[in-house]
């Protein structure tokens, strides 16, 4: 795309923060009231924005504005982290240049993403072939949240687990499946990658089926 001017700049910053605070791209007046411009200066500098591929026009009076869908990606979404499969401990501690984009306000900055493989949580209705979303806190979880942890091989890939606390110095992963058993660990050796916070489905991925 070509540079932009600093009025340019400026306009179209305008238009970004507008589309954000009330849902719709604002109207010619509202730009030329803006910025002081007549309607028809408004009218080429919008033109101006959407020569250059910074703008594209929802009709030919220019009544409705959006950005490219990648510039959309970038102002609407952040990338994190996406795995194909549970990851295992030490798959974590390493750089992936699979990417997912989710939506700002559902971000955390210490977030990442993978595709459920394991039936671990099948009655919960978390199915092979959903992605997870997990996050990454500074807190122990409370009872019964959704975890994905690590307590034996750092190459294992690890399933997501509903955490137990007992006592003091053990915990209990529970499955959602009845034809898995639950694990008993000591706290010391648990290492706990991250909490649920989303499942996402897509109905263009198949799901495994239950034998």
């Amino acid at each position: 795309m070509k540079d932009l001017t600093a009025r340019q700049q400026e306009i179209l910053e305008f238009i970004a923060e507008y589309m954000t605070d009330n849902g719709r791209s604002p109207t010619q007046r509202e730009i030329g009231e803006r910025f002081g411009f007549s309607h028809n200066a408004a009218r080429d500098a919008i033109l101006a924005l959407v020569r250059k591929g910074y703008l594209e026009k929802g009709d030919k009076e220019l009544r409705s504005l959006a950005f490219p869908r990648k510039e959309r990606l970038e102002r609407e979404n952040i990338p994190i982290p996406f795995f194909p499969s549970e990851p295992s401990m030490n798959n974590l501690e390493e750089e992936t240049n699979d990417k997912l984009f989710i939506p700002r306000y559902i971000a955390e900055k210490k977030a990442f993403a993978f595709r459920v493989t394991s039936e671990s949580m099948r009655n919960a209705g978390i199915l092979p072939g959903d992605i997870a979303i997990m996050i990454k806190e500074n807190r122990d979880p409370d009872n019964n949240e959704i975890i994905l942890s690590s307590y034996s091989d750092d190459d294992k890939p690890m399933e997501l687990r509903r955490f137990h606390p007992i006592m003091n110095e053990y915990a209990e992963l529970w499955p959602d499946n009845d034809t898995m058993g639950i694990i008993k660990v000591t706290k010391s050796t648990l290492v706990i990658a991250g909490i649920l916070k989303h499942i996402w489905r897509s109905f263009d991925e198949p799901h495994t089926s239950r034998s």
